[in-house]
């Protein structure tokens, strides 16, 4: 029944349990234990995860994440969780839980290549389309987001000596 959350969440958990659902291939029960549980450790309330400690990095992003084997369809939870992200977000603006803006890294070129599909409009097809993630009539609220998928390599930026070697007037200083 997923008590306490959203009605989108509701509304998508259904759409993505629904057997009578058009889809030429049903979610693997892997791909939806985990996004019911990056869900549940989001939306369920405090009382129900009583106990549970999920350390942090200590950083400025809270992350949480699900590990899962090797052809299992990641790919697809992810566009299922940028799905309940971006959709919940547009829906309550004001709720700090979601994010309309997604940054995918991935971890190397190839990856990168086939990671596109998790943009809504890209030009050679999209998994929100082609696996049925959404329901009817979110499409738009879906376009709404914005969704970037860089390589790793992005985030390779320089040290305070490679700075300080730099003819330039940028002298900013590392990033952290």
């Amino acid at each position: 029944g997923y008590p306490g959350v959203s009605g989108i969440t509701n509304r998508l958990l259904e759409h993505w349990r629904d057997p009578e659902e058009r889809r030429d291939r049903r979610f693997f029960f892997c791909q939806l234990e985990a996004i019911e549980t990056l869900i549940w450790l989001v939306e369920a309330s405090p009382a129900e995860r009583q106990g549970i400690d999920i350390p942090s990095d200590g950083g400025a992003f809270h992350r949480l994440c699900s590990k899962m084997a090797t052809g299992s369809g990641k790919t697809i939870v992810m566009a299922m969780l940028i799905a309940w992200q971006v959709l919940n977000k547009v829906t309550y603006p004001q709720d700090r839980r979601f994010s309309k803006n997604i940054f995918v890294v991935a971890p190397g070129l190839t990856v990168r290549s086939r990671l596109q599909v998790l943009i809504p409009d890209n030009p050679g097809g999209n998994y929100y389309d082609e696996f049925n993630v959404i329901p009817a009539g979110l499409v738009e609220k879906l376009r709404q987001g914005s969704v970037r998928v860089r390589n790793w390599h992005v985030l390779n930026w320089e040290t305070d000596e490679q700075i300080a070697k730099k003819r330039s007037v940028d002298k900013r200083g590392a990033k952290s």
